[in-house]
C-alpha cells in the first residue's frame, strides 16, 4: 500500500520558488492571477524568507479548511455514492477544525494568504467516497512534505520556535493521513517508517498545488472557509503550547531588553538619519522607512535610544514600541518586527483579574471564524481569550491590528496613568496599551497609546 504523491515533472528537474505558483494558470490568466496573489516580484534565493514560507502555509491551510468543509456539507446531505457514517463525519470535522487553527496561528505571525479562493480539479471529491479520501490521503503527503521543508529553511534562518511548530503541524497531517485510509479501510493505515522528502523549498509545495489544479485550475471556484460551521469544540489542543505567535525569536533571557548606556545618552546627528533634537537621538535606515510608513509619532512616539545590538539582534527604542531587525523575516516590511513589549511590561499580572481568560462579550464575533467587517462591535479572540471591542476595536483596526499591536491580553479596565497621574480606561495588548483621553483625540476615537518603552527603561 502507497499511497505517494504524483509529483510534476518540472518538480523533478529543477528548485522552484513561490513565483512558479504562476506558470501555465488557465482560469484566470497568468497575469491576473499574478496581481491578485501580489507575486509580480520574483524568489530569486534558494532559502526563502519566513514571510513567504508562512504565506505559503496558510495558504494551504486555508485550501484544506474550504474543502474540508464542501465535503463534509456533501457527506450530510447524503451526495457521497456510499453513506459516510457519523464516526467518519466526526474526523472530517476535526481535521477540519485543526486546520483552521493552524490557519488562525500561522495568520497570527503575519502571514497572509496568496488567495482564499481555490478550485476544485476533480469533483468526484464531492460525490465519490474514496475519491475523497484517496485526494486526502495525496494532499496531506504534500503538507507534510511541506512543512518538512518549512522546518529545514526556518532552521537555516534561526527560527527554533517555527522550527517546532511546523514539525507540531506535520505530526498533525500525518495523523489526518492515517485516519483517511483508516476511512478507506486501507490496512496498514500507515506504512512508511520515514517521510518522504518531496520538496526542498516551501515554494514547490505551492507549485504542486498549482499543477495538481488547485490554485487557479479550470475547476469550480471555492472560497475559504467553506460551508457549514467549524467544529472548534472538537479540538482540545488549540495553540501550540508556549510558543508565541509571532514570525521572531523569543528575546534572549525571556525579559525586557537593556539597551546598553552608550546607546541611551544624548546623541549627535548622523548623516542620512533623521534626528529628533526633543531627544536627541537618530533613526534611520530600515527603521525609519517603518517609523514613517506605520505610524509614526502617534504609534511609535520619538526614539529613546541610537540602534544596538542585543542577542544578536539588531534593535532600537522608541517612546511605544521596541523595533527589531531580523533580516528575512518580513522584507515587504523592511524585516523589522516589533518587540512585544505589552507582554514584557505586565509581567507577573497574570492573576489579576483584567488579564484572566474571559469569555465572549454578548454577540462579540470569534476571530478567525465569524465575518467580520467595519460594523462589526465587538471581537473575541480565542488565542487569548479576551475580547476587544468599541473605540479600541476600531483603533485597533484602523492603525495596525496584528503586526503592529498584537493579540489582546487583557480586558478593558481602569488604571492610572504614571505620567500624569489619572485614572483611564486602558486595555493591555501584546505590543501596546491602548488608553481612552475623552475629548483628546475625537478623530482617532480618543484612544492614546500608552509609553510601553518608556516605562520599561524607567525614562
Amino acid at each position: 500500500m502507497s499511497h505517494a504523491l504524483e509529483l510534476p515533472a518540472s518538480l523533478q528537474e529543477q528548485r522552484l520558488t513561490r513565483r512558479a505558483v504562476l506558470r501555465g494558470t488557465t482560469a484566470l490568466g497568468a497575469g491576473v492571477l499574478a496581481a491578485r496573489l501580489g507575486l509580480l516580484r520574483a524568489v530569486a534565493q534558494e532559502t526563502e524568507s519566513v514571510k513567504e514560507i508562512l504565506d505559503i502555509a496558510v495558504t494551504a491551510e486555508a485550501m484544506a479548511v474550504t474543502l474540508l468543509g464542501g465535503a463534509i456539507d456533501q457527506a450530510r446531505k447524503g451526495a457521497y455514492d456510499k453513506p459516510v457514517p457519523d464516526p467518519v463525519i466526526a474526523i472530517l470535522e476535526g481535521a477540519r477544525a485543526a486546520e483552521q487553527f493552524h490557519y488562525e496561528y500561522l495568520t497570527a505571525a503575519g502571514a497572509q494568504p496568496l488567495t482564499t479562493t481555490f478550485t476544485i480539479p476533480d469533483t468526484s471529491i464531492l460525490t465519490k467516497y474514496d475519491s475523497l479520501f484517496q485526494t486526502i490521503v495525496t494532499l496531506d503527503t504534500a503538507f507534510i512534505a511541506a512543512y518538512m521543508a518549512a522546518a529545514q529553511q526556518f532552521t537555516r534562518l534561526k527560527q527554533p520556535d517555527l522550527v517546532r511548530v511546523a514539525f507540531q503541524i506535520a505530526g498533525v497531517e500525518a495523523e489526518h493521513r492515517v485516519l483517511a485510509n483508516v476511512a478507506l479501510g486501507t490496512r496498514p493505515a500507515n506504512d512508511v517508517a520515514f517521510e518522504a522528502a518531496l520538496f526542498q523549498t516551501v515554494g514547490q509545495a505551492a507549485t504542486a498545488l498549482k499543477d495538481l489544479g488547485y490554485i487557479g485550475g479550470r475547476g469550480p471556484s471555492v472560497t475559504y472557509p467553506g460551508p457549514g460551521a467549524i467544529r472548534r469544540d472538537l479540538i482540545t489542543q488549540q495553540t501550540p503550547g508556549d510558543v508565541s505567535a509571532v514570525c521572531e525569536p523569543p528575546t534572549a533571557g525571556g525579559g525586557p531588553v537593556v539597551p546598553p548606556p552608550e546607546a541611551l545618552r544624548p546623541a549627535q546627528p548622523k548623516p542620512g538619519a533623521a534626528y529628533f533634537p526633543e531627544t536627541n537621538h537618530n533613526v534611520s535606515g530600515a527603521f525609519l522607512q517603518y517609523w514613517q510608513r506605520y505610524g509614526g509619532l502617534p504609534v511609535f512616539g520619538y526614539p529613546l535610544s541610537e540602534e544596538f545590538e542585543h542577542a544578536g539582534i539588531r534593535m532600537q527604542y522608541f517612546e511605544r514600541a521596541r523595533f527589531e531587525l531580523h533580516p528575512g523575516s518580513w522584507p515587504e516590511r523592511w524585516d523589522v518586527l516589533l518587540g512585544l513589549l505589552g507582554r514584557e511590561v505586565t509581567t507577573g499580572r497574570q492573576s489579576e483579574a483584567p488579564f484572566r481568560p474571559s469569555m465572549p462579550l454578548p454577540g462579540a464575533a470569534v476571530w478567525g471564524h465569524d465575518s467580520i467587517t467595519e460594523q462589526t462591535d465587538a471581537i473575541y479572540f480565542m488565542e487569548t481569550q479576551h475580547n476587544l471591542a468599541h473605540g479600541f476595536l476600531r483603533y485597533w483596526w484602523a492603525y495596525g491590528g496584528l503586526p503592529i499591536f498584537g493579540y489582546p491580553i487583557s480586558e478593558e479596565f481602569r488604571e492610572r496613568n504614571r505620567d500624569t497621574g489619572k485614572e483611564y480606561v486602558v486595555q493591555y495588548f501584546e505590543r501596546a496599551r491602548f488608553e481612552w483621553h475623552p475629548g483628546e483625540w475625537p478623530e482617532r476615537w480618543d484612544v492614546l497609546l500608552g509609553r510601553l518603552g518608556a516605562e520599561l527603561l524607567n525614562l
